[in-house]
């Protein structure tokens, strides 16, 4: 495996070695209105991971946002979608949440399918980030 930093994230991903260049992370990189709210709703840092198929346009696979645990639980209601996907981890009053998409765009018999499913195994994972200071 191999560990992606995730920008502007305290946090590092760990990946499968053979993806790892497969993967780019990009700050902000998500659509401007859903940015802006969750800048409004206290978002410190939003990181967008995409993976480059084998061929074809880069797809995205990944948004990770980092906020303080309180403005993270005012967005999640009880029988709602959270808007930024699952909260992972929590360290010293700080949060990280992953959301990733809810299909693949590939078939899941070809190898880019296969990357995928790699990929969204570790996604809501907790053992595939570490914390960088």
């Amino acid at each position: 495996h191999t560990w992606i930093n995730l920008a502007s994230l305290p946090y590092e991903m760990k990946v499968p070695s053979d993806l790892a260049n497969r993967i780019t992370v990009q700050e902000e990189a998500i659509d401007t209105e859903l940015l802006k709210q969750a800048k409004i709703d206290g978002a410190i840092s939003v990181v967008s991971a995409s993976y480059q198929p084998i061929k074809g346009e880069k797809a995205w696979f990944m948004t990770a946002y980092y906020f303080n645990e309180t403005d993270l639980d005012k967005t999640i209601f009880p029988n709602e979608v959270p808007p930024y996907g699952l909260k992972l981890i929590t360290r010293d009053g700080m949060a990280l949440s992953v959301i990733g998409p809810q299909e693949s765009i590939f078939q899941p018999s070809s190898q880019d399918g296969k990357n995928m499913t790699k990929l969204y195994d570790i996604l809501y994972d907790t053992n595939s980030y570490r914390f960088v200071s």
